[in-house]
């Protein structure tokens, strides 16, 4: 699940660093006036007459790019999609599956056959009741070709499903997902999979109504035509402004007592902060650590577990980073050490891609800070004669460019790297990924399911969500293996061999470090959690009015 947020619209004023703790402690009225008028009235005040006691606003930080689910691929949707819909299964706070739309479910001995049992009596929020026809509908638009899904590659396991959606298999009952009844959907994989039952509890896997999608066309996922089963539905959406949501009466689950939420877009954490500390806003999410120290009141800050990565990552195929001496020499000469003292806020240094404490984290692997092994590998590149300037893609985050000023400092230091910084909005910044125009770019990953496949599968020939252009096919073959190993031994055997090729042979990615989830939580809202895969569920929050 990429990570990098959405766009947004506020206006920003670059504050040179050392300044930008000084403004934070200042008053939130000082700071709630330096904002536009647009941003201060976007959000009411806590209690306002217009608001119902059991609402609650949280920040999300910008414009989502769509809502439908089976193309969502960022956090921004994910705090949505989580809240408006569910999927066959759920995970609980630390991860676990439990059933959601699935009362039950059985499978083979083989391992390779699951069957779903639905709820009896679940219905859609304009009455039409879920039957188990929606979910392969939704599966096969999923992996239809012209979808263009990032997150197709999500069911390829599923026998003919990687087959279809490549076109070289075209008729759809060949691939295995049947409908066996209203209540239950069967599906068959091509391999035993240990951890496939976490694959239906991603977004990209929920149910869909066919009906619903051909009446209302690319505009089916809008107020008014989007149809529901969670436990709230979306009433309105100002456009770079807010979201509605309100409560489901016919939602089968149990729920607290929050009846109305307002997703509340906020690009700049220092106006998050203070609109948080103004009282406009209950819950401030994805808070960057360069913020942490400029905190009026710390004991509402929450810190909860991620399976969260971040990394610099090569398009393998632009200069200079086309030379793999020139990328082991860009890891080689990054302290990462340093991370702690720049962020501040239970960071560590990575090492492995996957972190831990999924099974395939292996703190031994990557190339470790050499800055003398760094200039002999640059002055093998053959482009160290000259002066080499490196252009370096990020988002306009706070956080985002106080880490790459460090990378900047640790090149120009150790390698006489003249590095150019370009921060910009992230839509553009995700567009400009995909066209792979720059030669380095800041980036993370949170697992989509707390497995080490989530990592390593990130980077296989056939992902929808490959950003380096970089394809191997023994790290292929290697993580294929690993998937359907029911070997614990040989699965993590496999897995460190093949982020060995991706960390040490190949130098596709740098791994910088592991962070944590933080979060500002209002004393009003009790029951308020993150799972380890940033997913927030508002049905298990209550409000003191």
């Amino acid at each position: 699940m990429r990570k990098d947020g959405c766009r947004g619209s506020f206006f920003r004023v670059s504050i040179p660093g050392k300044y930008k703790v000084a403004i934070l402690i200042m008053s939130s009225s000082f700071l709630l006036s330096l904002m536009s008028p647009d941003v201060q009235a976007q959000v009411p005040q806590t209690g306002s007459s217009s608001q119902s006691k059991n609402t609650i606003r949280f920040r999300i930080r910008g414009e989502p790019e769509t809502l439908d689910w089976n193309l969502a691929h960022t956090e921004v949707e994910a705090y949505l999609l989580m809240n408006l819909m569910e999927g066959l299964v759920t995970f609980d706070s630390q991860g676990k599956v439990r059933d959601a739309l699935a009362a039950n479910w059985d499978v083979s001995l083989d391992g390779k056959v699951y069957t779903f049992h639905l709820h009896p009596g679940i219905k859609w929020s304009d009455g039409v009741p879920l039957r188990a026809d929606d979910f392969l509908y939704s599966w096969k638009r999923l992996l239809s070709p012209g979808t263009a899904a990032s997150y197709a590659y999500f069911l390829f396991d599923i026998e003919g499903a990687q087959a279809f959606h490549q076109g070289t298999l075209q008729n759809f009952d060949q691939v295995g997902i049947k409908v066996l009844n209203d209540l239950t959907l069967q599906v068959k994989l091509s391999q035993p999979l240990p951890h496939w039952i976490n694959v239906p509890a991603f977004w990209v896997t929920f149910p869909m109504r066919q009906d619903v999608v051909e009446k209302y066309g690319s505009a089916w996922d809008t107020p008014g035509r989007m149809v529901t089963l969670g436990p709230y539905s979306i009433v309105s959406h100002q456009l770079n402004s807010k979201f509605v949501l309100r409560a489901n009466p016919g939602y089968y689950g149990k729920k607290g007592n929050v009846d109305q939420i307002e997703a509340v877009i906020v690009e700049n954490d220092t106006d998050a902060v203070a609109l948080f500390n103004s009282g406009r806003l209950d819950v401030v999410t994805d808070l960057e650590a360069v913020q942490i120290n400029a905190l009026q009141d710390k004991s509402k800050l929450k810190t909860f577990p991620s399976l969260k990565t971040a990394y610099l990552g090569f398009a393998v195929e632009k200069y200079p980073v086309s030379s793999l001496n020139f990328r082991r020499a860009i890891a080689m000469a990054i302290d990462k050490s340093k991370v702690v003292t720049i962020l501040k806020a239970g960071e560590r240094p990575a090492t492995s891609f996957v972190p831990p404490p999924l099974k395939g984290y292996t703190p031994g692997i990557g190339l470790r800070f050499d800055p003398n092994r760094a200039k002999a590998e640059l002055r093998s590149s053959g482009l160290g004669s000259g002066k080499i300037i490196l252009d370096y893609l990020l988002p306009n985050w706070d956080q985002a460019d106080a880490v790459a000023q460090w990378v900047r400092s640790e090149l120009q230091k150790n390698l006489g790297i003249e590095v150019v910084l370009h921060p910009v909005d992230n839509r553009a910044f995700r567009e400009k990924l995909d066209l792979h125009l720059f030669p380095l770019f800041h980036s993370s990953w949170i697992a989509d399911y707390p497995d080490s496949d989530s990592f390593l599968s990130l980077f296989l020939s056939d992902s929808g969500n490959r950003r380096t252009q970089w394809k191997n096919e023994e790290f292929d073959q290697l993580v294929l293996k690993a998937r359907h190993s029911t070997r614990p031994e040989e699965r993590a055997r496999l897995q460190i061999q093949a982020q060995k090729i991706l960390l040490e042979d190949e130098v596709v990615l740098v791994p910088l470090y592991y962070e944590p989830n933080l979060a500002l939580v209002g004393n009003r809202v009790k029951n308020f959690e993150l799972n380890p895969l940033d997913y927030l569920y508002f049905r298990k929050v209550n409000v003191v009015p």
